[in-house]
């Protein structure tokens, strides 16, 4: 009927007309930008001098940059000769704001790209590194702008792992050094740390969990691996912990793939604390942004969705704006990295 649009409406005020502090609905809002629906949309970087936002196209070995104030919207095809099938991360180089750092599928490569290239565009790769694990995924930046980017291993087309426990979590310096931090791992995701510097949070997807780290700014080192969420046991079954970031509260917001939300973890109590329903299954990853950094924004894709569940979700692989969530997250780190080594 016309009246269920009100139905989630309480009144707030009291029999003395005094309004009560309680809200009486949730406040956030959850919006599709205005970008293509994507097998697979992944990792989210918010370009702050730009309004932007960047985020790759995961099969189509695209970048793509939404500029949230004018709906521009701008691809750069990676041509690297049919070498990788997957681009999984993007990071701006922080001297040069046309470079990006790209994980293409082995490769972690360097690739020019200015607002004044054409919307839809091309350019070749150059490989910095290339890892013989099967292939890198996702990618981070600490406080210090070093470089942390994990490596998964091959999927089936149910999403199930082929092999167990061979990749790794490796950092790479201010001098492109490449050093290993975490062994033994299966699927290589989200990452993020605390603002006192203090802690490193680290997920790992086919182990659905997520772990907490000391973390020694200076040396740019993690030690003391533990679970801090074990998604079964915290009753997240039947999804897996994917992208990550923190808020100014020192929270969590973890993407759920197979999930449908996104989840806010309090790291010193351990539990989940709020869950944002988002329109699409499989939900990968979060960043903030905005002119206030208090939007987060939110990739997915379609791929492994059903016909009935995308008729259901037609906003399967949408990328979302999630407002009104009373908190906010701070600028993200670009890659500091001496441009020498780059060229």
């Amino acid at each position: 009927g016309g009246d269920d649009c009100y139905s989630d409406l309480r009144p707030t005020s009291n029999y003395l007309g005094v309004e009560s502090s309680i809200p009486a609905v949730k406040m956030e809002k959850v919006e599709k930008l205005a970008v293509p629906c994507l097998p697979v949309g992944e990792g989210p970087h918010w370009q702050e001098d730009l309004q932007a936002l960047l985020f790759v196209d995961v099969f189509a070995k695209k970048l793509r940059r939404h500029f949230i104030n004018t709906g521009r919207s701008q691809e750069l095809y990676l041509d690297d000769g049919d070498s990788a099938t997957h681009v999984s991360m993007v990071i701006p180089v922080e001297d040069d704001p046309e470079m990006m750092v790209v994980a293409l599928g082995k490769n972690l490569s360097v690739v020019h790209w200015s607002v004044d290239d054409p919307d839809i565009h091309t350019t070749k790769p150059k490989v910095l590194h290339t890892t013989t694990d099967h292939r890198f995924n996702d990618a981070k930046c600490d406080p210090q702008g070093r470089l942390w980017a994990g490596t998964m291993c091959p999927l089936d087309d149910k999403g199930k792992a082929l092999e167990y426990n061979n990749s790794s979590l490796y950092k790479f310096d201010h001098d492109l050094v490449c050093t290993s931090w975490v062994k033994k791992v299966t699927l290589s995701n989200g990452m993020t740390w605390s603002h006192d510097r203090k802690s490193f949070y680290y997920i790992d997807s086919i182990a659905e969990a997520i772990y907490h780290f000391d973390y020694d700014d200076e040396a740019g080192s993690i030690s003391n691996q533990r679970v801090l969420l074990n998604y079964p046991e915290a009753g997240l079954h039947d999804q897996m912990p994917d992208g990550m970031t923190i808020d100014i509260d020192g929270n969590l917001w973890v993407a759920c793939f197979f999930g449908r939300q996104v989840i806010c973890v309090d790291p010193k109590e351990a539990k989940v604390i709020r869950k944002i329903a988002i329109p699409s299954k499989n939900v990968t990853s979060v960043c903030w942004g905005g002119k206030d950094y208090s939007t987060l924004y939110v990739t997915s894709g379609a791929l492994m969705t059903t016909p009935e569940e995308r008729a259901a979700y037609p906003s399967s692989g949408g990328t979302f704006a999630v407002t009104g969530l009373g908190t906010k997250g701070t600028p993200p780190v670009n890659y500091k990295v001496n441009l020498d080594k780059l060229k």
